[in-house]
């Protein structure tokens, strides 16, 4: 979505055009976790939805499909989605948000060098690792909820932006009130079971990166006062639609709380393109920059 900075971010971080990812479930219906907000306060009230096409049109978003060529991997996928939304649809983690866009800035030379990337990294791998089979609190993100309905797993080398390129940083913003608001909502948030390796990784970031989560912050409380408001078409994000294969399912695999919609894009069992989906409200395809 073109001008939602929080989708932006991800973008940017991600090194694809795809800020969103979720499961067709046929009759033009879509299950994805996404957030909603209050006026108020920009926090995560949503989980795991589902919408028709339409939803997203309204919204200036396109809608593409990548196909998964097995018929019963998509079958137990769909059931899987029914698992996952009852006996409650849970809630859309920010916390995760916030851990998978340090895990990917960690590749930015701009912000961090080799060694504090590769620190950054593995703090990240073991925060999102205490989220895995957290008893009483169901959270997810868009990706992830794709990734646990297929029941894949994704190499510790898919993070890494294709082709070598590190994404471009954004202008960094002041270490200040915003940082510090969003380490509060992550203590509150958070919970014991997960919050000792999320603090690890949190002070890790306020020596690398000290701008960071300020950067964050201001990219949330953007978003929460756009809702609502008229958006700009799509149109304007022209960045990488095509699959780059390449990883193979070697060595230490990622928790599902650090897949992105770029991995899934690239991932071995999806297939090689994407294919638009238009229909009445669709927004105008994409055109080369």
């Amino acid at each position: 979505m073109a001008g939602e900075p929080l989708g932006e971010m991800i973008t940017r971080l991600d090194g694809s055009a795809f800020s969103h990812s979720g499961i067709a479930l046929g009759n033009g219906i879509i299950a994805s976790a996404r957030k909603s907000f209050m006026a108020s306060q920009p926090w995560d009230l949503s989980g795991l939805r589902t919408e028709r096409f339409e939803h997203f049109w309204e919204k200036g978003q396109s809608v593409y499909r990548l196909a998964v060529p097995s018929a019963e991997a998509r079958r137990r996928a769909v059931a899987a989605v029914h698992d996952l939304r009852f006996p409650d649809d849970g809630s859309f983690s920010v916390p995760k948000v916030l851990i998978v866009a340090i895990a990917l800035a960690s590749f930015d030379r701009a912000l961090f060098d080799d060694e504090a990337g590769a620190t950054i990294r593995e703090l990240a791998v073991a925060a999102a690792r205490a989220w895995e089979g957290r008893p009483g609190r169901r959270t997810f993100y868009c990706a992830e909820v794709v990734a646990r309905a297929y029941g894949e797993r994704f190499p510790l080398s898919a993070l890494e932006p294709p082709g070598g390129v590190r994404p471009a940083a954004a202008p960094p913003a002041q270490d200040g009130v915003l940082g510090m608001m969003m380490k509060l909502y992550l203590d509150a948030a958070t919970g014991d079971r997960c919050q000792e390796e999320l603090d690890r990784l949190v002070d890790a970031l306020d020596i690398e990166a000290p701008a960071f989560l300020d950067t964050v912050a201001r990219d949330i409380i953007a978003s929460a006062r756009r809702l609502g408001q008229e958006r700009p078409l799509a149109a304007r994000y022209t960045g990488r639609h095509v699959p780059q294969k390449g990883w193979e399912l070697t060595g230490r695999l990622l928790p599902p709380a650090l897949v992105t919609p770029r991995m899934l894009l690239d991932a071995p069992w999806t297939a090689d393109a994407v294919t638009r989906i238009d229909g009445p409200g669709a927004p105008p395809a994409l055109t080369a920059a």
